[in-house]
């Protein structure tokens, strides 16, 4: 009796934790976004500096929030190369987008 009383609460306790997950990473975007999203994207920047221009990053500052939807968020950062040279790239957004999307991107205008 005793360990079915643990199985059980056990097994509430997991389905709480999948379906908080899945909430954060779909339905819950924003909401996970703004709670994981910025250190995220800086780190798949931190990455795609590192491994594309093999340059040290100086100071990278990227959103927290996908605000149009593609997948990626905008960040600005300098090199320690070049520490008076901002550049500006998409990289990847924390959530479902961010499982498919890695790395980061050069920035693209939307087009109307």
């Amino acid at each position: 009796m005793r360990n079915l009383r643990l199985y059980i609460i056990l097994f509430f306790i997991t389905f709480f934790l999948v379906a908080a997950s899945t909430f954060l990473v779909t339905a819950g975007r924003t909401i996970g976004q703004s709670m994981f999203g910025r250190s995220f994207a800086e780190s798949q920047l931190n990455d795609y500096v590192s491994k594309v221009f093999k340059q040290q990053l100086n100071g990278g500052r990227c959103q927290a929030v996908d605000s149009d939807g593609n997948g990626y968020v905008s960040c600005d950062y300098t090199t320690v190369n070049q520490p008076d040279t901002p550049r500006a790239v998409e990289c990847a957004a924390w959530g479902l987008d961010g499982f498919f999307n890695r790395g980061c991107r050069t920035r693209t205008l939307p087009v109307n």
